[in-house]
Formats: C-alpha cells, structure tokens, sequence
C-alpha cells in the first residue's frame, strides 16, 4: 500500500515538475514580460487610475487654498542662478515627483518678458498646472502688477526620463492644452518670438518656432516616449527656448541657454532608453550668447534629474538590462563568487552590473565639468539628486533589515560614519514622512557627496575600487616587467570631500570630556580646542575591525575575479542593450566576449579618485602604476600571435589585453557552449604559464589578519578593564 501510495503521489507530482520546467525560463524572464504588456493601453489605463485613487486617499483632507499632491512642496524653491533660474519639485500620484525649472528675464526685462518653464516628467497634468498658476503666484506674479497680458509660467518643453506611464500620462494633454491656448491668445497679442537661443546645432532656432504652440516634448531616442518631438542620444544638450521681444531699437531676451545647460546622460537599465539630465549652472560649449550671466558662476552647480535610474538609497529595477542569472549576482549569493576565476564569463550589461555601471556613469559625468572660457579656475561645485519618486524613507529602512543585509554589505565591515550618515538621514526622512496629510515634506534633492554614503550602490562601486586598487598593488609588486621611474610618479594627493553636516556625537564623548577638562584647567587655548573638535569626527572614518591580507600572500582565483570585475564596471561606459539602440543612443555597443570590452584609463582613474583610493601604492601612486599597466598592455609591446584589434587609442584598450597582463589570463576564453552546457561545470582556471598567479609558490589564502584593540575601539571602551 506504500508503495502504492508512493507511485500515484509521484503520477500527480509529474506534471507540476514538468508545468515547472516549461514555465522556469517565463518566470526568470518576468520583468521582461511585465514591460512587454505594460505598454499595453489597457494596462496604461489601469496602472494610472489605480496610482490617482491611491493617491487621493494618500492626501487626505486637504484645505481648499491648498495645492493638490502627496507632500507640501509650494515653499520648496532651489536656486540655480540667483535671480533668474531656480527649481520646483511637484509632488505627483502616490509618490511621484516632477520638477519645474523657470528662468526668470533679466532685469531689464522684468514685467515685460514671461517667466519661462521647463517641466521634467509630467505624470498628472491637471497637479502640473495647478502647481503652476500656485507657484506663479507666490513667487512671480508680484513683478507683473503692470502687465496683465501675462498670466503665469511660459512651459515652453517637457523633458521626459523614461516612457513609463506614470512619468508621462500627462504630456498629452498638457501639450494640447498649451497649444489651444497659445493659438489663440496670438491672434489678439502681440507674438513673443520663441525659439532655442544662439545655439551652433544648425536648425535648432527653428525647433520652436515650427513645432505647434511652441511645445516640445524631449525623450530618449529609442525611448517611444509619447508625443515626443524632440529624440536625444548619450551626450547632446538639449536645445532651451529663448523668448524674445522686438521694440522700435532695442530686443529683450529671457534666453535659458545663457544662464544654464541640460545635458543628456544614457542610463540603459531600468529602460533601454532611460536618461539622466544634468543641468547645470553654466552655459553649454556650443553655445554663442551675449550674456554672461550663467558664465561667471564661481560656485558651479549640478542638478540631476535621474528618474527611476537613481533613487536616494536605492535604484529602479534593472527592467530592461539583460538576464541576470542567479549564480552572476553573488551579492544575493555568496557561496557563487566561490566558483569564480579569470575565465569567468563577465556580463557587465546584465542585471544588478548594468545598474552599477549606470551609477558609475552618472557619478563621472556629474564631476566631469566641461571646460569654460570664463570660468574661474577656483569655482567649487555642489551636485544634487533629484529622483523621480519619494522612496528615501523605505529603502533607507530597508538596509537596516537584517532579512536584505548582504554579507558583503554588512555594517560591521563598514566604518562607523557610514551607519551614522545613513541612521541620521533615516531619521530625518522619516520625521518629514510622518507629518500630517497636506504637511508632509519631500527628502529631496541630496547632495551626491552624501548619496555617496548612504547609497548602497555607491557603497558597492567603492568596494569594487578596493578590490581593483588591491589587485593593481599586486600585480605591480609581483607581475610588472618595469618599474615607474621615480622623476615620472605623479604628486596627487586625495581630497577629504567630508560633508560638514554633524553626526551622531554620542561616539565622541571621552573625547569631548577630554578637551573640557583640559580647557578648564588651561592646558589648551581656544584655538587648539576648536582644532581638537574639528578632527573629531575623522576618527569614525576608520574601520574599528582593520583587515589586511597575511604577508606573502597572493590572491585567490576569486579575488583574480573580483579585481576583472571591478574594472569593468568603473572602467567601461554602460552598453546599450541592442547594436541598433547604440548607434542610436551614442553609446558603447554590446559585445559578445568580456575581453572585447573597451576599458577606459582616464574613467579607471576618475572613478578611483571619485571614491578617494588613489593615495596608496608605498612610493608609488596608483596613477601610474595604471599608466604602467597600459604600456605594458599595449599590442606593439606584445607578440602578434594573438588575432587581438588594437586599442583605439592610448586611453583605451580592451579587457583582454588587461587580464593577459595582469593576472596571465589566456585571451581566448572557452565559448558559451563548453561552459554551460557539457560539461555543466565550470571551466578550470586557465593562466599564461608565466603568470605570476600560478607559479609563484608562495602560499595562497582567502585569510585575513583582524587587528582590534577594546580599550581604543570607539564602541567597546569601558567594557574591558585596565590591568
């Protein structure tokens, strides 16, 4: 009867298990199925209606003379360029947000020139133009007292992040409503020339002037954002209107593209076609203009608008990258990175690496300042991130559940500033969240020095520059052929880009005590107690548990893995998904073999100076022991045995050649075939005989000496007594 019993059992589990095996690679590929019916009307219908409901029932009770919206942003107002361009975030859906960037006329021009408009994302058109007629009224409409033929804000273009719906369902209407109402007060108005500025595109003054009711709607151009006008790739600035004004002599211009400029950043990931627009406080280099204004900023700024691509504390899903497989991502699964080794297929375009390369790209255009004319050289720059949703408070929480902690990213590896930035900036979002309905206030912009912190993305790309720096120290030491003269090393010295907001101090108080008593009994002057505070708060930058390899020591086929990975995630541009879309978007095309990949020396050394780890190498900087390492790569240092393209240039060069002299890694990898279909293993590490990984014997280990002192450890002291 058991047997029996056994046997049906079996019978009836038999097409699950086989329900299951057609059905595993639909349900690996679920994100792809869900854009695919997203897009859908049906869906679009849905998907809005639900979010408007959702969003109602999220503002409450609110009074008549309030503006509509999840959070009270009408007092929230960020200056670009004092007196003519500033910022208004308008709260949207459930926890949308678009931006709102006027630029007001010069001063010759007040009241006789409207306020011009640029909208990022337009989601519910009827929130947009209430926030509009609210924002004109309290911050503008007082310059108008004598000119009623202008009534509000001129919205002039619509910049759209990314196609989804809940950033674009309203564009048409709002454009259509723009349009009825410009055709018809320019029949009984005086027209006011509209067009794109002084700018060298050819036909860009024409953009405005043909388009209908001088709107234009700005989207990716692989993006299909609806009833976009106006497609942009990787790396063009978007063309800002100008309004214009002929009297009997003189002409009165409000030109955006004096004051500031928009620049398009690809971020193919969440999708094919998102992008981030960096704005900032200066002109664009193509840009011809009379006034000066935006060019003598000394203080530079740069506002990024990042969409779904970016959140504070987190990122969108990667909805549109390649699949990820489970094995690839040992973030989630760590026991994976254990099977890891030089030959290991690297898939950068995929998943949780095409996110990371998203945030490196951001990271190194948002610092890469185009060079001006007039500029001054001793300009200070501040970057802020603006997301497309108010997430901070749920993924801020959601690194300190112990249920979504990697080991990798635990907080006991990390120094004490990081968890008290990241508690601290819980903290605050949290209280801006619990407010009443119709009080609640926005946790955005950040400034991006801080989301460097509190950004668990961030926080990866910086390990991936520990594990690269540490394999570049390696390989100099043991596998470089020549050594950096010493009248060639480079004198870069790291800047400390601390924030200067305070923490937590509670960590501070024996110090503290200290300088007190020693101030009451004289020992110190004032001076030297403001010094003593001031350095306090370096001290939560170092690790309480210090890690460093054994002595003689080499690393560990995973490690060889780790550092080929981190180079190309820092090093590498993000890939589009398809060749069609990188001729399109002007960006990196995909390619078929990891050694193809292009990686770029100057972006290898930006990145590692952006996360500050360009400081080490003994006598040695790591600038050049990059700079040797290329040289050392290059083709015509090498035998042609290898059918290898030669690098473009002297910054880039392919990752093949990289490994091959890193690590001696064979350059002809096994195919696709042989590693995962028979046999289903993985591929034995295969190395030059020459490699110094290999062959040197001295003793390999993943082990790590730990150095942790109780009485000087800034959380462990009073616990174990003094002898």
């Amino acid at each position: 009867a058991l047997i029996v019993t056994a046997f049906v059992g079996l019978l009836l589990a038999l097409p699950q298990f086989l329900l299951g095996i057609l059905l595993a690679p639909l349900l690996r590929r679920q994100k792809w199925i869900v854009q695919f019916l997203y897009q859908n009307s049906i869906a679009r219908w849905g998907h809005i209606n639900i979010m408007k409901v959702a969003g109602k029932k999220n503002q409450g009770a609110t009074k008549s003379e309030e503006l509509p919206g999840h959070s009270q942003t009408i007092n929230q107002r960020i200056t670009v360029v004092p007196g003519r361009v500033y910022i208004h975030p308008i709260p949207q859906f459930i926890d949308n947000i678009a931006y709102l960037i006027v630029s007001c006329p010069p001063r010759e021009a007040v009241g006789k020139l409207p306020v011009l408009g640029v909208l990022v994302d337009c989601g519910e058109d009827a929130i947009v133009k209430a926030h509009l007629e609210g924002i004109y009224k309290k911050y503008y409409a007082c310059f108008y007292t004598q000119n009623k033929d202008i009534e509000g804000i001129e919205l002039h273009a619509i910049l759209c992040t990314h196609r989804h719906h809940d950033h674009t369902a309203g564009v048409g209407a709002l454009v259509k409503e723009l349009t009825m109402k410009r055709n018809g007060e320019s029949k009984a108005k005086k027209p006011i020339l509209v067009n794109a500025g002084r700018s060298g595109g050819d036909g860009q003054p024409k953009l405005y002037e043909e388009n209908p009711g001088n709107v234009i709607v700005v989207g990716g151009a692989v993006e299909q954002v609806p009833y976009c006008n106006l497609y942009v790739q990787n790396g063009c600035f978007v063309p800002l209107p100008c309004l214009s004004l002929r009297n009997d002599d003189t002409t009165l211009e409000n030109d955006m593209n004096a004051t500031i400029s928009i620049e398009v950043i690809g971020v193919p990931s969440h999708t094919r076609g998102s992008v981030v627009f960096a704005l900032r406080s200066r002109p664009a280099p193509d840009i011809i203009s009379t006034s000066s204004v935006g060019a003598n900023v000394s203080h530079s700024q740069t506002h990024l608008f990042t969409g779904d691509a970016i959140f504070t504390g987190g990122a969108g899903a990667p909805f549109e990258a390649d699949l990820e497989r489970s094995r690839d991502n040992f973030l989630k699964n760590p026991k994976k990175l254990k099977s890891k080794n030089g030959n290991s297929l690297i898939r950068p375009q995929a998943g949780s690496l095409s996110t990371e390369r998203c945030f490196a790209e951001v990271l190194l255009r948002a610092s890469d300042q185009y060079p001006s004319e007039s500029s001054s050289g001793s300009s200070t720059q501040t970057t802020l991130l603006y997301p497309g949703h108010e997430y901070t408070t749920d993924l801020l929480m959601r690194q300190f559940d112990q249920k979504t902690i990697t080991q990798d990213g635990h907080w006991v590896r990390m120094a004490p500033s990081t968890f008290f930035e990241t508690a601290s900036h819980y903290l605050t979002s949290a209280h801006r969240r619990a407010l009443p309905q119709g009080q609640k206030l926005l946790t955005i912009p950040t400034p991006l020095d801080k989301e460097m912190i509190v950004n668990p993305n961030f926080r990866t790309l910086k390990r991936r520059g520990e594990h690269l720096v540490n394999a570049l120290l390696l390989w100099y030491e043991f596998g470089a052929e020549n050594r950096v003269p010493a009248e060639n090393r480079s004198m870069f010295t790291p800047t400390n880009k601390r924030r200067k907001d305070s923490i937590f101090t509670t960590v501070y108080s024996n110090d503290l005590n200290t300088i007190l008593q020693d101030l009451r009994s004289g020992k110190i002057d004032p001076v030297s107690a403001a010094d003593q505070i001031e350095a306090l708060e370096s001290k939560l930058d170092e690790n309480l548990i210090a890690r460093r390899p054994i002595p003689s020591t080499l690393p560990s086929h995973k490690n060889v893995y780790l550092g080929i990975l981190a180079m190309t995630v820092l090093g590498s541009a993000p890939a589009a998904v398809t060749l069609s879309d990188a001729n399109i978007m002007n960006m990196a095309a995909p390619v078929e073999s990891t050694d193809e990949i292009l990686i770029s020396k100057s972006r290898l050394i930006s990145a590692l100076r952006q996360f500050g780890l360009l400081s080490g190498g003994g006598s040695v900087h790591l600038e050049d022991i990059i700079a040797l390492l290329w040289d050392e790569s290059r083709l015509d240092n090498k035998s042609k045995e290898h059918d290898v393209e030669s690098p473009i240039d002297n910054d880039l060069i392919e990752l093949g050649l990289l490994k091959l002299s890193m690590f001696g890694v064979a350059l002809n990898q096994p195919s696709w075939f042989s590693k995962y279909c028979v046999p289903c293993i993985q591929p034995k590490p295969d190395y030059d005989e020459n490699s110094w990984v290999t062959t040197c014997k001295l003793k390999r280990t993943n082990g790590e000496l730990q150095k942790h002192d109780p009485k000087t450890c800034l959380l462990c002291q009073g616990v174990v007594s003094s002898p």
